[in-house]
Formats: structure tokens, sequence, C-alpha cells
């Protein structure tokens, strides 16, 4: 199977997606508003704004771990991986959808939890893909260092732990649960993050 193919399929992806997140955002069809008017009536589209951010931070945290995991990890894939990475994508093309029910339902806990469900999923589904490589004996990844090999582990079972969470804690506290859902975005976007906590911790990757 060709890696390359893939890797464009899942950017392709990515970036479609990435750019619906913004045209559930519609702007206020006023006539002859007032300058307050159009205050109120865009201060209405703050929720929206909001799931509109967060679901792009969370995509370029995805995006980011499968540039990682394809650029970086793997040198190779078989149709396994292939389809598994087919049902990835699936659920990350449901973002859009998912983050527009967050927008316009903000203070509704169903609302809430199905947008975490989805993250989960994807969340899920890139450890599942994470494990078949590390233990398939298709899947080259002898290049990579024990200490890469464990940070992208704790990556990678991150996001569906915090989810987890999330979803539990958005039926006592909403705040709680949407800070639990963007938690692991830090360790995939800010470089050295963990090298920082294991240095904190007292731990040893190597």
């Amino acid at each position: 199977m060709n890696k390359n193919r893939l890797e464009t399929l899942s950017d392709g992806v990515f970036a479609i997606v990435m750019t619906l997140l913004v045209i559930e955002i519609v702007v206020p069809e006023l006539h002859f508003a007032s300058d307050r008017e159009l205050w109120e009536a865009l201060s209405h589209l703050g929720p929206l704004f909001v799931g509109y951010f967060v679901s792009f931070a969370v995509l370029a945290m995805f995006w980011i771990a499968h540039n990682f995991f394809y650029g970086a990890f793997t040198k190779n894939v078989n149709r396994v991986l292939v389809l598994l990475n087919i049902l990835y994508l699936s659920f990350v093309a449901l973002i859009p959808f998912s983050a527009h029910l967050l927008g316009e339902y903000s203070t509704s806990r169903l609302a809430i939890f199905l947008y975490g469900l989805n993250v989960f999923i994807i969340g899920i589904l890139a450890w599942i893909v994470l494990r078949y490589a590390l233990n398939s004996k298709e899947i080259d990844t002898d290049h990579l260092s024990r200490r890469l090999l464990v940070q992208a582990q704790i990556r990678s079972a991150l996001t569906p732990a915090c989810t987890v969470l999330g979803m539990l804690a958005v039926w006592i506290n909403i705040p709680l649960a949407l800070f639990l859902y963007t938690f692991p975005i830090a360790f995939n976007i800010i470089p050295g993050l963990l090298d920082r906590l294991e240095r904190l911790l007292g731990l040893n990757f190597d």
C-alpha cells in the first residue's frame, strides 16, 4: 500500500473539515440595523465561535499527531492500517456537525456529551492505530528510540482518557468538561512540554 497516497487523503480530509467549521457560522441578516442591533446579533454567535475555536484546536492536535505518526513514526503501511485510518477519518469528518451542535446548544449537557463522544472515538482510534503499528510485524518502527515510543504512547492515551473524564464531568460541571476535552491539546502543540513534565516529575523515558 502507498503511504504517500494515504497521507494525501488524510491531509485533504483534515483541510476540508477545518474549513467546514467556519461555514456553520452564518452572518446575521439584518436590514438597516444600527450598530447596537448588529452587536447584539453578533453576540448571539458567541457559543458558535467557542465551538469553532475549540474544534479547530482539537483538529489541529489530531492533525499534528497524525502527521507525526505517518511522517516519522512508520516507514510503511498495510491494508489494515489503511482501513483503520479511513475509519478514523470518518469520525474526523463528523467534527463540524458535533461542533455546530456544541455551539447551538452550548448549555445542553447532552450536546456537550455527544461532542466529547466524537472526540473520544477519534482519540481511541488513533490509539488503536498506534498500538497496531507497534505490535504488527508488517509495520517498520524499529528506527524509533524508546523515548519517542514512550512519549507517543502517552500523548495517544491522554486524549481518550481526558475525554472520558470530561464526558463524566459534563453531568456535574460543564466548564470542567470542556477543560478536560481541550487539556491534551497542549501536549501535542507546545514543543517540549512533555519533556518538561518528565523532568518535573523526576521520570525517565529513556
